[in-house]
């Protein structure tokens, strides 16, 4: 077969190591493709989520049952302006209430929803999911066992 000098032989395999610059130009070049996302599931509710609550829920469906729910309750319209608003925030003024009342409203009710997992009223779809077990690592949700008979009567960790 013939070659080019200094051509590679196609038998050969050969590593690529592309360079920084490489790397981030063909990033760039797929991003700007028309239909391409490589966004997490949920969008970007996760880190609204934690900016909102002070953490993630660890059960995506608890927060993709959350927000499904809240549009249905208040509209995606508000939801929208409320996932707005709330990226728009930092920890030194999420505490503060919004502006638009029905996007305070909205926000509470969110909160609601994924600290309690009554996504639908009267109804705890995501009960075991729930934020609140999250923050609250010394206790469990009624009817999960704990690891030892008699857990409960040992007092929390307090690391």
């Amino acid at each position: 077969m013939n070659r080019l000098p200094g051509s590679p032989d196609p038998s050969e395999s050969v590593g690529i190591a592309p360079d920084r610059r490489a790397v981030v130009a063909g990033l760039a070049a797929l991003l700007a493709l028309p239909g391409t996302s490589f966004a997490a599931p949920g969008g970007s509710w996760p880190l609204a989520t934690q900016i909102i609550a002070g953490t993630r829920v660890a059960d995506p469906n608890v927060l993709e049952m959350a927000v499904s729910a809240l549009e249905s309750e208040v509209g995606v319209d508000v939801v929208s302006r409320l996932h707005a608003a709330i990226l728009k925030r930092d920890a030194a003024d999420i505490v503060e209430p919004f502006a638009d009342d029905a996007v305070e409203a909205a926000a509470r009710r969110f909160v609601e929803m994924i600290y309690t997992g009554e996504i639908t009223p009267g109804t705890t779809v995501g009960f075991h999911q729930a934020l609140a077990w999250q923050v609250l690592p010394f206790t469990k949700p009624p009817s999960v066992c704990g690891p030892d008979m008699g857990w409960w009567t040992n007092p929390p960790d307090q690391s």
